[in-house]
């Protein structure tokens, strides 16, 4: 049988409850976070612009007589200078037309020769009227003629020593060969220019790109095509496609004179050394046109964050309060933003614990960090 609690006992244990200590809420501490200054500074950003890089010339090497192919002299890719010897077409058939054209020539330097002295036997004879004037006038034509035909003969040697030449192809230029297109012993120049090789020069090297005209516009009011592209735009770099950076500067040697109203661009070129030859025709590139920016605001771009309103960064007053502000951004700079509008440069940006801060509430800043470059 359980046992029931005294009246007494019931009474000690409500006043022991009575005297206990009630709780009390304490509220947790400010959230931390770090701040930092936005760095106000000149900076030089870049607009990039795709393009692709071209030969800066591409020579088709092409036969210009016709005849058997005699000799290759070089090997497939091989660099070439200014003069090598590239191929030989048979030229004995041209040999013997020069030799038929030095005969020919001969034959009419003696019929020449022959006219003269009758001309000049004639007009001595003409004094003393031993002979008609029409015997004058016939050897004045005798002598015209074959004044003329000196000169055609003549040019019939120089075509056929011209002829002659082509039989040996040389480079018209230092480059680098591609592969060639016939064996020896191919009939080559039968009826039109028969293409043997083609020569590129790989240094210097051309990239073309395509400027649309949002970004033109500030250059034509700069007075850019009142000059040459050279004097008016600075030296440009190239990103490659895997984002890495040319290590040469590019000078823009050429704009063209009109914008393309199909793609609403203006095509323009730029040209690198391509020293030690990096760079190759056919590879896509992006020109970077540099652009000084005074006195830009920059802070991490890391801190910039974005809702339906825009892109805003978190600040802390002077009273540790959080605020938002909404920004307008620039060009990335490393791992830092150009901040356009919005911002000051007194402000203080939360960098870090940005999860932790809302606007509204208050913080505590811990101590500043350097701004990453």
């Amino acid at each position: 049988m359980k046992k029931l609690l005294s009246s007494g006992m019931i009474l000690s244990l409500l006043l022991s409850l009575g005297c206990a200590k009630q709780n009390e809420f304490k509220a947790p501490p400010p959230p931390e976070v770090t701040v930092q200054d936005p760095e106000q500074k000149d900076v030089t950003v870049y607009q990039g612009f795709p393009g692709r890089l071209v030969a800066h010339d591409d020579v088709e090497i092409r036969a210009r007589v016709k005849g058997f192919l005699k000799t290759i002299d070089f090997e497939d890719g091989q660099r070439v200078k200014k003069g090598d010897l590239l191929f030989t077409i048979e030229p004995e058939e041209y040999e013997a037309a020069v030799k038929s054209a030095e005969a020919r020539l001969e034959q009419a330097k003696a019929t020449r020769k022959l006219a003269d002295a009758t001309l000049k036997k004639n007009k001595k004879a003409w004094e003393t009227k031993a002979v008609s004037e029409l015997d004058v006038l016939s050897a004045e034509a005798e002598m015209e003629s074959s004044e003329a035909s000196v000169m055609e003969t003549q040019a019939a040697l120089d075509k056929a020593k011209l002829d002659l030449s082509y039989t040996k192809i040389h480079a018209p230029i230092a480059g680098r060969l591609s592969r060639r297109t016939l064996s020896i012993g191919n009939l080559v120049g039968d009826g039109s220019s028969t293409l043997l090789t083609t020569l590129v020069v790989e240094a210097p090297i051309d990239v073309f790109f395509n400027v649309d005209e949002r970004a033109l516009l500030p250059f034509l009011q700069d007075g850019v095509r009142n000059t040459k592209p050279g004097e008016a735009i600075p030296p440009v770099k190239l990103e490659m496609a895997d984002g890495s950076q040319h290590d040469e500067e590019g000078e823009v040697n050429y704009i063209d004179p009109e914008i393309d109203p199909d793609t609403g661009t203006l095509r323009a070129r730029a040209v690198f050394a391509n020293e030690g030859v990096k760079l190759l025709p056919g590879l896509y590139g992006k020109i970077l046109i540099p652009e000084n920016v005074k006195n830009a605001i920059l802070v991490p771009d890391l801190a910039i964050q974005r809702d339906m309103s825009g892109a805003y960064v978190l600040v802390v007053t002077a009273e540790n309060k959080v605020e938002s502000r909404y920004i307008k951004r620039g060009a990335l700079v490393g791992a830092n933003r150009i901040v356009e509008e919005g911002l000051t440069a007194e402000e203080r940006v939360i960098i870090e614990g940005i999860q932790r801060a809302r606007p509204g509430i208050e913080v505590r800043v811990a101590e500043a960090k350097t701004l990453e470059k």
